[in-house]
């Protein structure tokens, strides 16, 4: 499967081979958890399971060049589950006053977040449905 992967950047600027001993590498997980602040929403095996439903395995050394849109596909699912429950939301992301600032604040995240993941696509001509982008922006 990973040979059938469109790469997005052709420099191989982020083709680099992680050194475990200098600390250098993410795991598909770790950059999850980068991408989300570090903040734990779910329990680990729940953002295993999410990263497995986007193609991803949580251990894998995290690839820009092939795994960036899938990571990103992953964070937006997770967000977009504390839509329909931004208590948990809040619980986590305490500098909201109310319950109305908070889940406009993560429509907004997922908004720029559903952006950066189409461009990404597009960049790449990612072949992964039959919709192609007639119209966008940057």
């Amino acid at each position: 499967m990973a040979n059938s992967k469109t790469k997005q950047y052709e420099d191989e600027q982020y083709n680099r081979t992680p050194d475990y001993e200098m600390g250098s590498g993410f795991s598909n997980y770790e950059r999850l958890m980068v991408e989300l602040n570090n903040r734990e929403y779910y329990p680990r095996e729940t953002y295993e399971k999410f990263l497995n439903e986007n193609g991803l395995d949580a251990n894998e050394t995290f690839d820009k060049n092939t795994d960036h849109a899938q990571l990103l596909e992953t964070v937006y699912s997770i967000l977009q589950t504390l839509l329909s429950n931004i208590d948990m939301y809040r619980k986590i992301e305490t500098e909201f006053v109310t319950t109305g600032q908070a889940a406009t604040a993560l429509q907004n995240r997922l908004k720029s977040l559903r952006a950066e993941i189409d461009r990404i696509k597009a960049e790449m001509h990612y072949n992964d449905s039959d919709f192609s982008f007639m119209y966008f922006t940057r």
